[in-house]
């Protein structure tokens, strides 16, 4: 029983898998064994919370790099409409004037 053989348990059943396992093999083996074996079943979910920690921090990494960029966005969607707006409001003032001193 090496790592892969402790691997393919956690990978096909988790940890209950591995659980079940080694009191299988507790009623089995010898102490040494069942030592080396818990040693590697240990090594084996220790390498795979690593694994998932890591992916869980690219995830958040990735989540703010979106999250800045969106509000980067929403700064430049709301530059713009506030320049449309300025231009919009300027225009109308213009005819404004223009029908203003046409009545005149």
């Amino acid at each position: 029983m090496d790592y892969e053989f402790w691997n393919d348990i956690h990978t096909r059943g988790g940890i209950s898998a591995v659980k079940s396992a080694l009191e299988e093999l507790a009623e089995r083996g010898s102490a040494e064994d069942v030592d080396a074996a818990m040693d590697l079943a240990c090594q084996v979910i220790a390498d795979d919370t690593a694994r998932l920690q890591a992916r869980a921090d690219q995830a958040e990494a990735r989540l703010r790099m979106l999250t800045d960029e969106a509000r980067e966005v929403e700064r430049q969607v709301d530059a713009h409409a506030a320049a449309e707006g300025s231009a919009d409001a300027s225009g109308r003032a213009e005819r404004g004037d223009r029908h203003r001193a046409l009545d005149d």
